[in-house]
């Protein structure tokens, strides 16, 4: 099935409802308001089916205060239905719609000249010239598909209206990894429970699937799917879909995005391109309403020193895609819109942001990475390329092949400049000088240089080795002038010192390896064999104390016990100074002697004062 969604735009009363409803029987005016009035309120949703094309109509208001509902909807459009009245011509609402529809990116238009009937051929000449008059000088970028005469009282010419419709080609589009809908209704119909309805605008999801709810965090499940009335197993990119989520309908507003998990991060601050509509576009620190997709967020505009860039300061935060297309509206308004360039946060000056913003307009994805790099010197993530830049990762790691002087992650997907790999070598070597006898791996330095992944270690370890200061030996690596075997084999010697010299508070194992500059691996390893032998023991889950310095503990509790005739953690506290951690371990050890006595929290001798 072919799946087209096409959009009715139009002045106020020229006919965009009744036009729908003689092409698909269905009448969009729902609400007693929008019978009573009759005009559309609110987005109404109906299709026409024909030979595997499906003909999706989302049918927008034209009242010049719902301007910002005919956005929400524009946004999933692969062609827009433009209705002019042939009595009335072009109206305020037709050129409104025309430049909200160009600045969402929507293409194709076709013009249906509606109330035919009510003119002569002549007017309906002239209507067409001024049509076609408007387009190519105000919107060249937009492609007039048809130009039909009309009337809802002549089927004729509904039939050729529906057959041109059913010949337009969807607009470009490819599958993605990722399910992204943003939710443009949200009712709950008695016994059916929460439904929401919205375009799919990538991926695909199957009932049964959750998602999340991006500005609730929270995980959803899709119950059920209805695709134009119908009940589906699946539904996917470009169709029009019902969902039924078991979540409360309270929760949800319009404008929430329901994604795969992930994929998505809010951020109340983000960078646009920027196209101005009227003679007094919004000035700088005014107050706007920022709408992309169905959600509508009060925001303060910020320009840069190129007025064609702008920040939006956001009232809440927003889950936005590179190159989205957005709105302003400024007093109910269009005032302007774009592209959002930079959806997440980036850690750049604002006078420093211009370039990148530039270089992201147009799609310069190689300067605007090595910028990135300049100010990311510990490398930036590639991992987030789906919002960043509405890339693949594939993609992504193209580019970031492409840049001079850097070093690519591929697998953790993090691009690095050269300074980088230059701090990285140099927190290698000054452990190496200051500890001869460090033995680690990547995986110990990336546990000591937290923003370095464990490839990038291994690629500057290896550089080591080949410059002659390094040498490896089982995945770890010592200095060139230490000989492997005999390190490796004093491993539990040392260990087993360092330990008896720490006393009854020895540190945790991991903090003693980090102490030594060990490998973690290797240093357990080194435990479990002075484990085995019974040179130390385990008295916790982090406390290792040797056989010397248990057997002094357990002697101290003993001398603890005769002389005050118990022992519980508040005495052995104040005794020895340990803190409650050490104590309470001691004291477990010590329940398992057969010589001693639990009475409550207290320890007794079971012989009295005899040892």
């Amino acid at each position: 099935m072919r799946d087209i969604i096409v959009g009715t735009a139009g002045h106020v009363d020229h006919g965009k409802t009744a036009l729908i409803e003689a092409m698909t029987g269905y009448n969009g005016d729902e609400t007693p308001e929008e019978r009573k009035r009759g005009i559309t309120i609110d987005l109404s949703f109906s299709n026409m089916r024909r030979e595997g094309v499906n003909v999706a109509f989302i049918d927008v208001p034209g009242h010049e205060r719902l301007v910002k509902t005919m956005a929400s909807g524009a946004f999933g459009f692969d062609a827009a239905l433009l209705v002019v009245a042939a009595d009335e011509g072009i109206m305020p609402q037709t050129r409104e719609h025309l430049a909200v529809l160009d600045l969402l990116g929507v293409r194709r238009v076709v013009v249906a000249l509606s109330k035919s009937d009510r003119v002569d051929a002549a007017r309906i000449v002239r209507r067409e010239e001024e049509i076609r008059t408007l387009l190519r000088k105000a919107y060249p970028a937009m492609e007039l598909q048809a130009l039909v005469p009309t009337s809802i009282h002549d089927s004729g010419s509904i039939e050729r209206l529906k057959e041109i419709l059913f010949a337009l080609p969807p607009r470009p589009w490819r599958e993605a990894r990722f399910f992204r809908y943003y939710i443009d209704r949200v009712f709950s119909p008695r016994g059916v429970g929460t439904v929401v309805t919205g375009t799919i605008l990538s991926g695909r999801i199957t009932s049964g699937e959750k998602l999340t709810v991006a500005e609730l965090g929270k995980p959803v499940t899709v119950r059920r799917i209805q695709v134009h009335g119908e009940e589906r197993e699946e539904a996917h990119t470009h169709q029009r879909a019902a969902f039924n989520l078991d979540i409360p309908h309270t929760k949800l507003r319009r404008g929430y995005l329901l994604a795969s998990r992930g994929y998505f991060r809010g951020f109340d601050r983000i960078d646009v391109s920027v196209r101005q509509l009227g003679e007094k576009p919004p000035p700088h620190g005014s107050e706007v309403l920022f709408i992309s997709g169905a959600r509508q967020v009060e925001a303060k505009i910020l320009y840069y020193a190129d007025a064609r860039f702008a920040a939006l300061r956001l009232k809440e935060k927003v889950y936005t895609r590179f190159g989205d297309p957005y709105l302003l509206l400024a007093s109910g308004r269009v005032a302007g819109g774009g592209e959002i360039l930079i959806p997440v946060s980036e850690p750049i000056r604002k006078n420093q942001r211009p370039p990148l913003l530039e270089a992201l307009w147009r799609r310069d994805f190689e300067t605007a990475f090595s910028i990135l790099l300049a100010h990311h010197r510990r490398g930036f993530g590639l991992i987030a390329s789906q919002q960043r830049f509405a890339m693949d990762h594939d993609e992504a790691l193209v580019v970031a092949r492409r840049i001079e002087g850097t070093y690519v992650d591929e697998k953790a997907l993090v691009l690095y400049p050269r300074e980088a790999l230059q701090e990285v070598e140099s927190a290698i070597r000054r452990i190496y000088e200051a500890n001869p006898n460090a033995l680690l791996s990547p995986a110990s330095v990336v546990l000591r240089i937290k923003w370095a992944s464990e490839k990038l270690a291994t690629e500057v370890m290896e550089r080591l080795e080949r410059n002659g200061f390094l040498r490896s030996s089982g995945g770890l690596w010592l200095r060139a002038d230490r000989d492997p075997t005999e390190l490796i084999e004093s491993l539990p010697e040392r260990l087993y010192r360092m330990l008896e010299s720490e006393g009854l508070t020895p540190e945790a194992p991991y903090d003693l390896f980090d102490r030594l500059d060990w490998d973690r691996k290797r240093g357990s390893e080194a435990l479990k064999a002075l484990t085995r032998t019974g040179r130390v023991f385990r008295i916790d889950r982090n406390i290792f104390v040797t056989r010397d310095n248990l057997r002094e503990a357990m002697a101290r509790m003993r001398e603890l016990m005769i002389r005050h005739g118990y022992l519980d953690i508040r005495l052995f506290k104040a005794e020895t100074g340990m803190s409650r951690k050490y104590c309470i371990a001691y004291l477990e050890y010590l329940d398992k002697q057969e010589d001693v006595i639990r009475d409550g929290e207290r320890r007794i001798l079971k012989y009295g004062d005899k040892i």
